[in-house]
């Protein structure tokens, strides 16, 4: 059981089948096309969420701007 929690395909299936059941309740705008599982947990210590666990938006551009780029490639 080496492998990381988020490259369990069993993981990525749950999570899709969340975001499909999810999406049809929203317009097409408002849906999520696409998704990534980040690599580390987000801490407030980091400054990458307020202190009631928010992404702070920024923080993460910065910290994940490849990811987030790949995705749109």
């Amino acid at each position: 059981m080496g492998q990381r929690l988020k490259q369990v395909p069993e993981i990525q299936e749950l999570i899709q089948c969340e975001v499909d059941r999810v999406n049809e309740t929203l317009s097409r705008v408002e849906s999520i096309r696409k998704f990534r599982v980040l690599p580390k947990k987000l801490y407030e210590e980091d400054g990458e969420v307020t202190p009631t666990m928010k992404v702070k938006r920024k923080s993460a551009h910065e910290a994940f701007k490849d990811l987030i780029e790949a995705m749109y490639k």
